[in-house]
């Protein structure tokens, strides 16, 4: 592994750059084409470590990808039982969007992942699937990975998940126009993360299956006798990976432009632009030519935003509030604490900064500070924890240590590159 240097700066910069291609709508093209009797195309894609697990499991399980121009061909078809377990990485996503659809398969399918992966809960996903008709366990007893997954005889025609994280309510939802009849999914408890799971009935609705989401009783409803088309499906700018160049350019003063970026996008993490916007920044948008840009004017002010349908925004967020101008919160995002790290508590090596931030159950509050210093910063191999350090050290004196420089690779393998193009003084050093 090698370590990442940041050093402070109070320079303006000025770039224009194309968005990164959007990680969670290739997610879905890849799983999605291979569903679709044909070839679907799944353009303007990127080898994020996150995309390239989905498209292994995808091969472990008998279908054809192969690159192309711009993109990758999926030959979708029947899945089969693999030759072995299938490792998704780091990939939270990945697993738990084909626990449902590996009971596609003939026989038995195992999943495991990296040692971060290994101890995020799945417990909830394990319970619907079991009580839905599917046969499903973790190896250990405890719903964690390893993770085990058998061929289904009957699904009912309704059943329950938890609603505490997004992932749980998609995967049902991406195996229900299997089941041969029509499917109910109602969500219990708190819905946390609604817009994932939105993103992903409309991206279903591209590809050919309609689902209904009723607001009323938080269910939905995927009628019977529907199939998934082959499409060409273009992948759109991700706001999540142009939020960076974004935030920059609000702390700096700057002015940064994303091409590729619409602004009628359905991504959840577009309200990371309503966040800024209530911290003072300001956007010029061009609906038709899918421009946005920003420059910096002055330093940003505190900020009470509740951020819980932009779980993987909370780092950035966090950064952007430890340097506001008075206090500021973020709150209703308890889910945070169980993705790649605990993101609420890891907020707090802000403070090894000079920051003043405080934790509390479901999110964290702060007393801005004008700059930070220099710190050595853990990513605890979470790629957000990553980036978003990156962000404070350029507004910190000296020079800022970040361990794991690669971890940023599992959903934007350009980003050194790109912030290095914006004129940012990084560089990497072995460990």
């Amino acid at each position: 592994m090698n370590r990442l240097i940041v050093r402070g700066t109070d320079r303006q910069f000025s770039a224009v750059q194309k968005a990164p291609p959007a990680k969670y709508y290739t997610h879905r093209g890849f799983i999605y084409g291979s569903l679709a009797e044909g070839k679907t195309r799944v353009l303007n894609t990127s080898d994020a470590g996150d995309n390239m697990s989905t498209v292994r499991a995808l091969r472990a399980l008998g279908i054809e990808i192969n690159r192309i121009e711009n993109g990758y061909e999926v030959i979708g078809g029947e899945y089969r039982t693999p030759d072995d377990v299938i490792y998704v990485g780091n990939s939270g996503s990945t697993i738990t969007f084909l626990m449902g659809l590996a009971a596609r398969v003939p026989g038995t399918v195992v999943f495991t992942g990296d040692h971060t992966l290994c101890k995020r809960p799945f417990g909830p996903l394990v319970d619907c699937l079991n009580n839905w008709g599917v046969p499903c366990w973790s190896t250990r007893g405890n719903g964690l990975a390893p993770i085990v997954v058998r061929h289904f005889e009957n699904l009912a025609p309704e059943v329950e998940v938890d609603g505490f994280i997004s992932q749980y309510v998609s995967s049902p939802i991406l195996l229900a126009p299997f089941a041969g009849k029509d499917i109910t999914i109602r969500v219990s408890g708190t819905f946390n993360e609604p817009g994932y799971v939105l993103l992903t009935a409309h991206a279903m609705g591209m590809f050919g299956v309609d689902v209904h989401f009723n607001p009323e009783d938080n269910s939905f409803f995927i009628p019977a006798g529907q199939s998934f088309k082959p499409i060409d499906f273009e992948v759109p700018g991700d706001f999540a990976l142009a939020a960076y160049g974004f935030a920059i350019a609000a702390l700096t003063e700057s002015e940064f432009t994303y091409t590729h970026l619409d602004i009628n996008s359905v991504q959840p993490e577009k309200g990371f632009i309503d966040f800024l916007k209530a911290m003072g920044a300001k956007f010029e948008v061009d609906e038709q030519k899918k421009v946005i840009s920003l420059k910096g004017e002055g330093r940003l002010r505190g900020v009470e935003w509740d951020a819980n349908d932009s779980p993987d925004m909370v780092p950035l967020m966090a950064v952007l509030c430890a340097l506001a101008e008075g206090k500021s919160r973020l709150y209703n995002i308890e889910q945070v604490r169980y993705k790649e790290s605990d993101r609420i508590t890891q907020m707090l090596q802000l403070n090894k900064m000079g920051a003043r931030v405080t934790e509390f159950h479901d999110g964290l509050s702060f007393e801005g500070v004008e700059r930070l210093k220099g710190a050595f910063m853990e990513t605890v191999h979470d790629h957000r924890l990553a980036m978003g350090w990156v962000v404070a050290g350029l507004m910190a004196d000296g020079e800022t240590v970040i361990d794991e420089a690669e971890v940023a690779s599992i959903s934007y393998p350009g980003f050194i590159e790109d912030m290095q193009a914006m004129g940012l003084d990084l560089r990497i050093e072995p460990s």
